[in-house]
C-alpha cells in the first residue's frame, strides 16, 4: 500500500476545484506530490518521482488527454534504480462547458450528455449547462479521481510468479505436413525439437494427394512432402519417434513432462498440436458408403494412385444434403447425436472438399484420358478456400471435366451402375445421371480422441473447446487462432479447422511463434496473453480456505488443481491473469495486485462518500463494471466523443468473470440504485477473451438474483450488458435504457442497510 503517492493533474481546467474538493473530505495522500501540469516526458517524471521519495503515481486527465506512452498505461512504473512503483490513470468525465466541449456543435451531441438540457433539443448553437447539470458533472469528475486514488491507496505489493523456464524443447504431435512445416520452422529458430509421430513413416494425410506437388497453387514455391520429410529428418535438432503417441502430459509453459507411449519420459517447454483429421466411424449417407460403386474421397484417391481405378463413367458429388437429411430420419435415436456432428463436420469440410473434389476429377480425367472416361462434377455452391478461384477457372476447363449445378435428391447403387436423380436449375426438371463409380466428399473429422487432446494429464481430460467446436481445438476469440485453452498447448493444421495445404504450413507458423511467446512468457514469470507482461499473478491465503474448491472448477484454463489435502495448487505459467479465482471464492482467499475484496470496496464506496441521500437525488447513482479488454476501450471511447452521464461511476475489472458477486451486494446495500456490468458476449458466439468466464459471471449474477429477490429488491437494478469494442457508438442508447429502467424502479430501498 503506497505511503507517499503522488498525483498530476494533466491539462484539468478545473484542477483547483477537484484539490480543495478532495482537502475537504481528508482524500489527499500525506506527504505525497500534488501538481497542475501538461504531460511531462517520461525522463522528467522518472526524475520527479525520484526527487519525491514517491512510491505510487496517479495520472488524472480529462477525456480528450493526449495519448499516452505505454510506459505511463502499465499498472507498474519501472524506476532507472530497479524500482517499481503503482501506477493509476484516472479518466475525468469532460466538462460540460465550451472550454471542454473543444468546438463541438451542442445540436450533434446526444440527449443524455452532460452539456445538454433534457428538454433542449431544439436549437442549434451551443448552449450554457443549467446550474444542476454543471455541479453534476463536476461530481463526476470528483468522483472519478476519487476511485483511482481509493485504488492506488490500496493497492499492494505482492511476490511476482516464479519462472517456470527449465526446457525449450517444443513437443510437436503429428508429423503430417503441418508437423513437418513447424518442425523445420522452430527447429531453423534454435529450438530444440521432439517429433512424435503414431504412424510408422511420417507425411500423414499429405501422403494421399493425387498430385505430385503440394500445396495447390501452382506458383508455390514449398518443397515436396519427400523434401521435407528428408530436411526434418536430416535436421540436427530434431529428434523423431514414430509408432508412438503421448500417454500423459504434466506441468506447465516451460516446465512440462511429457510421457509416451513407450514409458519414455521428456522434459519439454511448450506443445504444438498438428495430429490432423481422420475419417470418422459414422457418415450420413445412409448405407451408400458400404457398396461397392460408393467410395469416399480419400478411398478413391488410394486407389487412383495405385491405378486400381477401372470406371470410364464417376459421378463427383459435392451436394450430399438430400443423403444427410435421408440419413438422419433412419438413423437410431442412440446414433443421432454422432450423426448430427458428422454432419456438422462435414459442413465444415465443404471448401476443402470443392477443391479436392475437383482435382480428384481432373486427376482422373487426365489418368484416363486415352480410354474416353468422364468426370462428372455434381454441387450446388461451388467454394474454394483463401485464394484460390484461378484454380477453379484452370481445373473446370480439363475436355474430360463436366460440371453439374443441380440438386441431388437421392442415389441408388446396384452390381451393374450409380444412377443419381438430379433437380437441375437451369433448365428447370428432374434429370437421372448414371455413371459406373459414385465419389462421395470425404469428412475431416479432427483427430481428437486419445493421443491427440488428452494432454494435460487425468485431472484435466481432454481440452475444453473440442465440446464446443465439434471435436476441433478452434479458438473461440479470433485474436489469438493457434491458442487452447491450455496454455503452452497450441493447436494447428486441420486439428483446428479443415485447411489446404498452404493453411496449414502458415498456421504451423503462427503456432510456432505462439508456442515461442509462451514459453519466454514463462521465463520472466508474466502472463503470454491477453494481458501481455502481467505479473500479478493470484495469491492465496490457503489458511482460511475452506475446500470449496469453486476456483479450480471455474477456471477457465486449468491453472488450478487440488492437491493431496484438497487445497487449490496454482501453476502460475498455465494462468493468464483474468481474476475468474477471485470472482469465484466466497471467503476472499484470493488476492491479486490490482483486484483484491479491499481495494474493490474502497473503490466502489469512493462517490459514497459525498453523495446526496438516497432520496434527494435529481438522477440513479449507478455504478459501472467494464471489462478492460473490449467494454473499457469502448465506454472510454464514447467518454471522448460526447461524454457519460453524471449518475454513471466506472470501475474497470479485468474481466466480468473477476466480480465478486459481494462487491454488488456491497453496492446495492451502500447506496448505489443499479448496478451495470458491461463485458464481452458469451454463448456460441463468445468473444470472451478468457473463455467461458464471461458466461461464468452470468452464472452468478441469476444466482445473485434469487437472494436479491428475497430481501425485497428488484434485480432488474443489476444488468449485464455484452459490449464489444465497436460498440462505442451504441453505448449511449444501451446506458439511457438502464437509467430509465432505475428511475422507473425508485429510489434503491435498500440504500444504508
Amino acid at each position: 500500500m503506497p505511503e507517499r503517492p503522488g498525483i498530476l493533474l494533466l491539462n484539468c481546467p478545473d484542477g483547483e476545484d477537484l484539490l480543495a474538493a478532495l482537502r475537504r473530505h481528508d482524500d489527499l495522500p500525506a506527504g505525497g506530490l500534488v501538481r497542475l501540469d501538461c504531460l511531462p516526458s517520461l525522463p522528467e517524471l522518472l526524475a520527479l518521482c525520484r526527487d519525491q521519495r514517491l512510491d505510487g503515481l496517479l495520472l488524472a486527465a480529462h477525456a480528450h488527454a493526449p495519448v499516452l506512452p505505454p510506459e505511463l498505461t502499465a499498472p507498474l512504473l519501472a524506476l532507472p534504480d530497479g524500482r517499481t512503483l503503482p501506477l493509476q490513470l484516472a479518466v475525468l468525465p469532460p466538462l460540460p462547458d465550451a472550454a471542454a466541449l473543444t468546438g463541438l456543435h451542442a445540436a450533434r451531441l446526444r440527449r443524455a450528455a452532460l452539456w445538454r438540457p433534457p428538454d433542449d433539443d431544439a436549437q442549434d448553437g451551443p448552449a450554457p449547462p443549467p446550474a444542476r447539470t454543471l455541479a453534476a458533472a463536476r461530481q463526476a469528475r470528483l468522483d472519478a479521481l476519487r476511485m483511482a486514488l481509493a485504488r492506488l491507496r490500496h493497492w499492494r505489493n505482492l511476490p511476482p510468479a516464479p519462472s517456470s523456464a527449465t526446457s525449450r524443447r517444443l513437443l510437436i504431435l503429428g508429423g503430417g505436413w503441418t508437423g513437418l512445416v513447424a518442425a523445420r520452422m522452430a527447429a531453423d529458430s534454435g529450438l530444440p525439437v521432439l517429433l512424435v509421430e503414431r504412424d510408422a513413416e511420417l507425411g500423414g494425410a499429405a501422403r494421399l494427394l493425387p498430385l505430385e506437388r503440394a500445396p495447390f497453387r501452382a506458383d508455390s514455391a514449398a518443397p515436396l512432402l519427400a523434401e521435407q520429410v528428408r530436411a526434418v529428418l536430416s535436421h540436427p535438432r530434431i529428434e523423431v519417434l514414430c509408432r508412438n503417441t503421448l500417454r500423459r502430459l504434466d506441468g506447465q509453459p516451460g516446465d512440462f513432462m511429457a510421457t509416451l507411449a513407450d514409458g519414455s519420459r521428456h522434459a519439454c517447454g511448450g506443445v504444438l498440436l498438428a495430429c490432423g483429421w481422420r475419417a470418422p466411424d459414422i457418415t450420413p449417407f445412409a448405407g451408400l458408403d458400404d457398396q461397392a460403386r460408393v467410395l469416399s474421397a480419400l478411398s478413391f484417391a488410394r486407389q487412383l494412385q495405385a491405378g486400381q481405378i477401372a470406371a470410364r463413367r464417376v459421378i463427383f458429388l459435392l451436394d450430399t444434403a438430400a443423403l444427410e437429411a435421408q440419413a438422419l430420419r433412419e438413423a437410431p435415436e442412440a446414433e443421432q447425436a454422432r450423426l448430427r456432428r458428422a454432419v456438422r463436420q462435414l459442413q465444415a469440410s465443404y471448401a476443402l472438399n470443392c477443391l479436392g473434389m475437383l482435382r480428384l476429377a481432373r486427376a482422373f480425367a487426365e489418368q484416363a484420358a486415352d480410354s474416353g472416361s468422364t468426370a462428372f462434377l455434381v454441387f450446388r455452391q461451388m467454394t474454394m478456400p483463401g485464394l484460390l478461384e484461378h484454380a477453379y477457372r484452370d481445373l473446370q476447363a480439363h475436355p474430360g471435366l463436366r460440371l453439374r449445378r443441380a440438386e441431388a435428391l437421392c442415389a441408388v447403387a446396384d452390381k451393374k451402375a450409380v444412377r443419381l436423380r438430379l433437380r437441375q436449375a437451369a433448365p428447370q426438371g428432374e434429370d437421372e445421371l448414371a455413371a459406373d463409380l459414385l465419389v462421395l466428399p470425404e469428412i475431416m473429422a479432427p483427430a481428437s480422441d486419445g493421443m491427440a487432446l488428452s494432454p494435460t494429464g487425468e485431472e484435466d481430460g481432454p481440452l475444453p473447446e473440442t465440446a464446443h467446436f465439434d471435436g476441433y481445438a478452434a479458438s473461440n476469440f479470433i485474436c489469438f487462432p493457434y491458442e487452447t485453452r491450455r496454455s503452452g498447448i497450441h493447436a494447428a493444421g486441420c486439428l483446428r479447422e479443415p485447411q489446404t495445404l498452404e493453411a496449414c504450413a502458415e498456421d504451423a507458423q503462427g503456432a510456432v511463434l505462439a508456442a515461442l511467446r509462451d514459453m519466454r512468457a514463462a521465463a520472466r514469470g508474466v502472463a503470454p496473453h491477453p494481458r501481455s507482461g502481467d505479473s500479478a499473478c493470484p495469491h492465496f491465503e490457503l489458511a482460511r480456505c475452506t475446500r470449496c474448491n469453486r476456483c479450480v472448477e471455474e477456471c477457465p484454463f486449468g491453472a488450478l488443481a487440488v492437491d493431496a489435502d484438497g487445497l487449490p495448487r496454482h501453476f502460475p505459467s498455465r494462468c493468464r491473469r483474468c481474476g475468474t479465482c477471485f470472482g469465484a471464492c466466497p471467503e476472499r482467499v484470493v488476492t491479486l495486485a490490482g483486484q483484491s475484496m479491499e481495494l474493490g470496496r474502497a473503490v466502489l464506496r469512493a462517490p459514497l462518500l459525498s453523495a446526496p441521500a438516497t432520496g434527494e437525488r435529481d438522477e440513479p447513482l449507478v455504478l459501472v463494471l467494464a471489462c478492460e479488454n473490449d467494454a473499457l476501450p469502448a465506454l472510454r471511447e464514447m467518454q471522448a466523443r460526447c461524454g457519460v452521464h453524471p449518475a454513471l461511476r466506472i470501475m474497470g475489472v479485468r474481466c466480468l468473470g473477476s466480480v465478486n458477486m459481494q462487491w454488488l451486494a456491497d453496492a446495492l446495500t451502500g447506496g448505489y440504485d443499479g448496478v451495470l456490468l458491461l463485458g464481452c458476449a458469451d454463448g456460441e458466439d463468445s468473444q470472451c477473451h478468457f473463455g467461458t468466464a464471461s458466461a461464468l459471471c452470468g452464472q452468478r449474477l441469476r444466482n445473485l438474483a434469487a437472494a436479491l429477490e428475497e430481501r425485497g429488491l428488484d434485480a432488474r437494478r443489476v444488468r449485464r450488458q455484452q459490449t464489444a469494442r465497436d460498440d462505442a457508438p451504441r453505448l449511449p442508447a444501451r446506458l439511457d435504457s438502464f437509467l430509465e429502467q432505475l428511475a422507473a424502479l425508485g429510489p434503491n430501498p435498500l440504500a444504508g442497510a
